[in-house]
Order: structure tokens, then C-alpha cells, then sequence
């Protein structure tokens, strides 16, 4: 009999088998967990892989999640590889290598488009056909081999030990402390001449993004918008929580607000993050109310007077919560368009002409009050421009 026949393990009166049932069967349930199991977040990352990673490389927490996180999603990845090297035991060497080397990063970008509900970006695209063909290679050198068993099961343990949470574990609060603390290693290596409130928000959203693949992205994103509410708003955001979102020391916290401005001030920063905040631990509605009444104490004597600007900024930030908490579908959008590059602009109104630093009598004089036509159409002005923003356009 010839080398081919035995490679194709052919019996008399039988075809030759070309895939191997035992583990074509498995490679199918893989990629039917790859599909549905969320894809490896570091807000959900096991405790003890992080501290192993903390105690092991040294390394902060954000870096340690973010380095854990990543062995998870290529391990999963990888076992796609390895299941459909082994599934092709039966062929010749080459044939199965061609067919396995082309199969398997096609059938992992293919089940993480489908698990993500968006066409991976270039970086995930990458990262998934490198693991495939890591896998692949792995799975072809030692399918013949006790060995390859050995390396799917600790492989195949390990991203169960990630999968097996359907999702987040951490709480809210929990997960805007971790994004609070990767955004404040990071802004150190922010440029001065740089718009940091574009580069932060970017930075928080790519955050949710890694973390949201194959989960409801709302979650991640009410965690960032939580963590710049704290280090650009306010630290009184945590209490309204009733518990603490530890992002840097207070003195940190508000050196960071002094440099992040918006039109030339940080104080518009901090009206938008803290109204945005406000949205998402109550609601819309009750955010508005207390930007409102944060202006009209500050038409009080001895306060700053009541600011139409700080009102857009409240609205802004309003609408930049509900649009990125709305649903899935917008929180994903919202991410994606951060992805894209995030300038300002296309998210916080124009200035231009809205009157500031009103005192009480002025404005019930001047605007009739928050009842007063003029102050009405004000706010018909702010809402029109606010709705004309590109980046701020509602889903349904």
C-alpha cells in the first residue's frame, strides 16, 4: 500500500476519510463559543491574572489587564488553529497545511465578525490571522502528537477560564476606577500644545471599546463616561454614586482639569464631563435640573452669574451620555466614531454670541427668567446647534 493510501487511511471497501469527526466536531463547538462567549475585556479580566501578571512583569494594573487580556484573545484565536490542523489529521502534510494555513485565519475573522457585530479594524485584524496561523503552525507540527492534546486542553482551559462570565463581573464603579487609572497614566504623555480633551475622550472610548467586543457596549462606555466625570468634572460625581471612583490623587485630578479646556477654558470641560456623569448615574433629565441649578446660584450676589455658555456645555454633555447609552447600536456607533478621531468640535457647540455672567436681576430683567422668551429662544438656539452636531446625531 502506498505512503498516500496510509496517510488517507484507507480500508478495504471504505472511502478515504479526509477530516477527522472527532475533531471536526470540537473545532465546531469552538467556533460556536467563539461566536457567542464575549470576547476577552480587561475590566473583566480574572483577579488572579492580573496580580500574577502585577507580581510576575512588574507591571501596573491597567498594563497588567491590558497584557493578560491580550494572551487570552490570542489563545482562543490560536485554538481555532490548532482544532482545524487536527481536524485535517487525515490528509497529506501539504494538502492539510494549504487548506489549514488559508481555513483557519479565514473561519477566526470571520466568527469575531460575527461575535464583535462590526468588521474588526486593522490592529484586531492583525492580531486575529497572526494567532490563526500561530495555531495552525502549532497544531500541524504536532498533530501526530500527545503533545498537541497537551496544548489544546491547558489552551483551551485557559480561555474558558476568561469565557465562561457572560458578562462584566466588575461593577460600574469598579470598572470606571480602572478606566480612570488608565487615563491617568496616560496623560502624562499627552503633548501640552495638544487638544487633551479630545485626546482623553478618544482614549477613554478606545478603552470601552476593547472592552465591549462581543458584549453590550453601553456598560463600557457609562464606565469611561463615569471616570472623565470624575477626573475632568468633579470629585463630588463619586459621591452622588455613594461610593469612591479612586482616579489619582484630588491634587492630580485638578491640575488635569486646569489643562483641559475647551474654546480657551477649562471650565467648559468641566460642565460637560459632570453633566454627562450626572446622566448616567441618574438621568437626563435630573442632569439638566442641576445644571440649571448650579447657574441660577451663580446669578446669586457674590456668585459668577448665570452663563448660557455653561448651559451649552450641560446640554452637550446631556446628549453625549444619552448618545453614547442610548442602546447597543449607539454606544457602538459612538465608539466607532471616536475610533475614527475625535475633534471637539463636532461635539461641543459653538459659543459664539450666548450671553455669561448674568446676575439675577439682569436676567429676569434682560430674559424674563428661565420662563422668559428671551431666554427661551436662547435654548432653542443651544439645543439647534447642539443637534447639528455630526458627533452627536441620535440612533434609533
Amino acid at each position: 500500500m502506498s505512503s498516500t493510501a496510509n496517510n488517507l487511511k484507507i480500508q478495504p471497501g471504505r472511502e478515504p476519510l479526509l477530516i477527522e469527526p472527532t475533531w471536526a466536531g470540537i473545532l465546531i463547538v469552538w467556533l460556536m463559543l467563539l461566536w457567542v462567549l464575549p470576547d476577552p475585556r480587561p475590566l473583566a479580566a480574572p483577579e488572579w491574572a492580573v496580580q500574577h501578571a502585577q507580581s510576575w512583569l512588574y507591571l501596573s494594573e491597567p498594563t497588567a489587564r491590558a497584557v493578560v487580556t491580550f494572551l487570552f484573545r490570542v489563545a482562543g484565536i490560536a485554538v481555532l488553529g490548532i482544532l482545524l490542523s487536527l481536524a485535517l489529521t487525515p490528509l497529506p502534510l501539504r494538502q492539510a497545511a494549504l487548506f489549514t494555513l488559508i481555513g483557519a485565519p479565514l473561519a477566526a475573522v470571520a466568527v469575531k465578525w460575527m461575535n464583535f457585530g462590526y468588521v474588526p479594524t486593522a490592529a484586531q485584524l492583525a492580531l486575529i490571522v497572526v494567532a490563526a496561523l500561530g495555531g495552525a503552525l502549532a497544531g500541524l507540527a504536532l498533530r501526530r502528537s500527545r503533545m498537541a492534546l497537551m496544548a489544546l486542553g491547558l489552551l483551551g482551559a485557559a480561555v474558558f477560564t476568561w469565557g465562561t462570565p457572560t458578562r462584566i463581573n466588575d461593577d460600574l464603579f469598579e470598572a470606571a476606577r480602572i478606566t480612570g487609572q488608565h487615563l491617568s497614566a496616560q496623560f502624562s504623555e499627552i503633548p501640552e500644545d495638544e487638544d487633551r480633551f479630545a485626546r482623553l475622550t478618544e482614549l477613554a472610548f478606545a478603552y470601552a471599546e476593547d472592552n465591549s467586543h462581543g458584549s453590550d457596549p453601553v456598560f463600557p462606555n457609562q464606565a469611561a463616561i463615569l471616570a472623565l466625570g470624575v477626573i475632568l468634572g468633579d470629585d463630588r460625581v463619586a459621591a452622588v454614586g455613594r461610593r469612591e471612583v479612586y482616579s489619582g490623587s484630588a491634587d492630580q485630578r485638578e491640575a488635569i482639569r486646569r489643562q483641559v479646556q475647551i474654546h480657551g477654558r477649562s471650565d467648559l470641560s468641566q460642565h460637560f464631563w459632570v453633566s454627562a456623569a450626572l446622566s448616567v448615574l441618574s438621568d437626563a433629565g435630573r442632569a439638566l435640573t442641576v445644571g440649571i441649578t448650579k447657574e441660577l446660584k451663580d446669578a446669586t450676589p457674590g456668585g459668577s452669574g448665570f452663563s448660557f455658555v455653561d448651559m451649552a456645555a450641560n446640554l452637550a454633555g446631556i446628549r453625549f451620555a444619552v448618545v453614547a447609552t442610548q442602546n447597543a447600536h449607539s454606544a457602538r456607533d459612538l465608539q466607532l466614531r471616536i475610533a475614527k478621531g475625535f475633534h471637539t468640535a463636532d461635539f461641543f457647540p459653538s459659543i459664539e454670541g450666548l450671553p455669561e455672567g448674568l446676575s439675577q436681576d439682569q436676567f429676569h430683567t434682560e430674559f424674563g427668567g428661565l420662563g422668559g422668551a428671551p431666554a427661551r429662544r436662547l435654548f432653542a438656539e443651544i439645543d439647534s446647534r447642539i443637534a447639528a452636531l455630526p458627533g452627536l446625531q441620535r440612533l434609533n
